[in-house]
């Protein structure tokens, strides 16, 4: 009887805990995320209210007529990922077949690229000619009505406003949320705090946040930190400083069980004596909490 007792009180702790969706961790106020689950074939708008995600908006959403991850080009699968709107094609310039505009997304970014491998291009969010779309039924886009794309544009700052596709919406316990949030915002002060070492010619808390096996357009961990040395110096007494901007950051599971962060940055440096600034992608394994790409934006 105590036996079921302690059962019954674990069971209604478990289903009164509150579940949030838990993809975006950390997003400026005046941002929405777009969330797309291929599975429910719906997008939603999620922004942060109390630093807690809240849905906003919501509509069908329709995805590759293949199911699963995309591998290569032509498999008419739908990618999961991070994305970001790169441009936006207005329906003067296309097939009517896209209704009334286009979004081009930054499909395959560095994450594709160079650890998943995959091939391919062409992924858009865009409208449709059709009053009523059928479910899986495209070849690798996401397709919006047109009065739903019309919808959704007032939410997209292009090359800022992130797009999430996954296989489903994640729902998290509330407690595992702040956790996630808690770990990739401890993660991004690690980062900040090792590139403001290289003004001193320090880069081993650095290399240490690098994965062994990090590739990206640069090369190797060591190529790219050859990069960060010729960069990032000071001349003429100059304070050395480093400032990010409008962070992001996401947490992309995916159906066969590898997790990452996803951290967007405007990141502001001394270089000499100029101040630069570049927008920054960088992957994360949510397993070994290492970097293992990144990408200029």
């Amino acid at each position: 009887m105590k036996a079921f007792l302690i059962l019954l009180l674990l069971f209604r702790w478990a289903f009164s805990e509150e579940y949030v969706y838990g993809n975006v961790l950390i997003l400026p106020s005046h941002l929405k995320a777009v969330v797309v689950s291929k599975s429910h074939q719906k997008l939603i708008a999620i922004q942060l209210k109390n630093e807690y995600p809240v849905v906003s908006d919501e509509m069908v959403s329709i995805t590759g007529l293949r199911f699963g991850d995309k591998i290569r080009k032509g498999d008419m699968r739908t990618p999961s990922g991070v994305y970001f709107p790169v441009s936006f094609k207005s329906k003067d310039s296309l097939p009517s077949y896209y209704g009334d505009g286009a979004f081009p997304l930054n499909y395959p970014n560095a994450l594709d690229k160079y650890v998943l491998r995959r091939t391919g291009t062409g992924i858009w969010i865009h409208g449709s000619q059709n009053k009523e779309l059928l479910f899986f039924s495209s070849k690798g886009c996401v397709i919006l009505k047109n009065e739903d794309l019309r919808r959704l544009s007032r939410y997209i700052f292009l090359r800022k406003t992130p797009v999430i596709i996954q296989e489903r919406f994640l729902r998290l316990p509330l407690s595992e949320y702040i956790e996630y949030r808690r770990k990739i915002s401890d993660f991004i002060k690690k980062w900040k705090n090792a590139l403001m070492q290289i003004y001193s010619g320090d880069v081993q808390e650095l290399y240490g946040l690098y994965s062994p096996d990090f590739f990206n357009r640069e090369g190797t961990r060591y190529d790219l930190f050859q990069k960060y040395r010729k960069t990032m110096y000071s001349l003429g007494g100059n304070r050395p400083f480093i400032k990010l901007v409008n962070t992001m950051a996401f947490f992309d599971k995916r159906r066969d069980g590898r997790e990452f962060f996803v951290v967007y940055t405007q990141l502001g440096f001394l270089s000499g004596d100029e101040i630069k600034t570049v927008k920054k992608v960088i992957y994360i394994s949510a397993d070994s909490m290492k970097i293992i790409t990144e990408e200029n934006f």
